[in-house]
């Protein structure tokens, strides 16, 4: 046992003299410097001095990366700017050329152009040259052929003027000697007058299909232009103007009308192609609208007279319903006064239980007819409210329909001025539908479209 005890004391004892000389060891470096001839500092020294080579070789290899770096910029540079140069030369080159094969092309499309413009030019001059020539000859045609349709319109009317005067001369020869075959000489010398008077319509018509004849589209571009006729009337509807004109000639044929009628409508023109037609019918519009405007004033008027009776009755009706509501309220006010007499007498302390009861029967009872006055009172403001809202109704009705009469007629006075506008016009148009010498037989307004389709054309042939 004693033995045990002896060891652990002595492995505890060596234990600490170790630990004894390990600290002394660090506490007192210089022995063991003299000792191992190694200090810490000399540790710490000896391990910075490796960084240091390892820093130093890194360095030199990041300089010696950086001057093969630069190196290969500055052969790169040196490649890349002769390539520049290069490409300069060559496009400086191509510019030149493209400047040298574009003056070219200029300078050609230039002399192209010039050419051209000279070609177009010299066109131009023989179109012009020969429109000229077509208007100087147009406008030939246009006096030649005004010309003829005067001329045939002064024949006719000479033609005319002298079957009546010398009918005018025989029937006063024979009323001056009063034969006894007097009206058998009137009625030859009537007859004569007829004869020549057709005679006179078929020699005008004549005349006047003949200048037809010769009138085209093409031949007639100064005619149009002079104004005088319009470019739908020729050959419209028609294969040509020549059919045009037979077949207006013998519509008017067949309504029993001279044929220069139609002859005539059909070189210058139907009442729908010179605007007569629409003229006309504005008159008739207008005056239309006068009529109406008239007898829907006439129409306000009698209502207006009506509102005015009703408003009066109205008037005598709010009157007497007045009178009864005020008649009413005094009787209202006479059973509150009774009945609170009434109450004032139930405030006696000296009634018997017979006398109260007697007292509050009445009292019910004034109530009860004061409960139906009441009723009364306000069927009565009721029947007055409904009367006096009426009155102002139709008052408010008879102001409208007096603006309104007001604004007809301001219409109709507009609607007669327009009436004498537009007679000046168609007055106008009728004179102008062939301006110069003519003939005053109401031609221009003649109606040729027989079955009202609005065109004059070969369907109104035997309609």
């Amino acid at each position: 046992m004693k033995n045990k005890q002896y060891n652990r004391l002595f492995d505890w004892s060596l234990k600490l003299v170790i630990a004894t000389i390990f600290s002394f060891s660090l506490i007192n470096s210089p022995i063991l410097f003299k000792l191992t001839d190694i200090s810490e500092f000399g540790s710490v020294a000896f391990a910075k001095s490796k960084e240091e080579k390892a820093a130093d070789k890194a360095a030199k290899a990041e300089s010696k990366a950086a001057k093969k770096a630069s190196k290969a910029a500055d052969k790169a540079a040196k490649k890349a700017s002769k390539a520049a140069d290069k490409a300069a030369k060559e496009a400086s080159k191509a510019a030149d050329k493209a400047t040298k094969e574009a003056t070219k092309a200029a300078e050609k499309s230039a002399k192209e152009a010039t050419k051209a413009a000279e070609k177009s030019a010299k066109e131009a001059t023989k179109a012009a040259e020969k429109s000229a020539k077509a208007d100087e000859k147009n406008q030939k045609f246009t006096i030649k052929t005004d010309k003829k349709f005067d001329k045939a319109f002064e024949k006719y009317a000479k033609s005319i003027a002298k079957a009546q005067d010398k009918y005018s001369k025989a029937v006063d020869k024979v009323l001056a000697k009063n034969p006894k075959n007097q009206k058998y000489k009137i009625d030859k010398a009537d007859d004569k007058l007829v004869n020549k008077l057709s005679k006179a319509d078929d020699k005008f018509t004549k005349d006047i299909t003949s200048i037809s004849k010769r009138i085209s589209k093409e031949e007639t571009a100064s005619l149009i232009n002079s104004g005088w006729v319009n470019d739908n009337v020729f050959s419209k509807d028609f294969v040509n103007h020549g059919k045009r004109v037979s077949t207006y000639v013998q519509i008017a044929k067949d309504q029993g009308l001279p044929a220069y009628v139609g002859a005539l409508q059909a070189n210058f023109g139907n009442p729908y192609e010179t605007g007569i037609v629409d003229l006309q019918n504005q008159i008739t519009d207008l005056n239309n609208q006068i009529i109406q405007n008239n007898e829907l004033i006439g129409t306000l008027n009698n209502q207006i007279d009506l509102n005015n009776q009703t408003i009066d009755e109205n008037l005598a009706t709010i009157t007497a319903l007045q009178t009864e509501t005020t008649t009413l309220n005094n009787q209202l006010t006479d059973l509150n006064n009774q009945i609170t007499d009434l109450n004032i007498q139930l405030n006696n302390t000296e009634l018997t239980e017979e006398e109260v009861a007697g007292i509050q029967g009445q009292i019910d009872t004034l109530n009860a007819n004061a409960i139906e006055l009441n009723t009364q009172i306000a069927t009565t403001e009721t029947q007055l409210n409904t009367a006096q809202n009426e009155v102002t109704t139709l008052e408010t009705e008879i102001a409208n329909s007096t603006n309104e009469i007001a604004n007809l007629e301001t219409e109709i006075v507009n609607a007669t001025n327009n009436i004498t506008t537009t007679e000046a016009e168609l007055t106008s148009t009728i004179e102008n539908v062939k301006p110069g010498v003519g003939v005053d037989t109401g031609w221009e307004t003649v109606n040729l479209d027989i079955n009202n389709d609005g065109t004059v054309n070969e369907a109104d042939l035997g309609s």
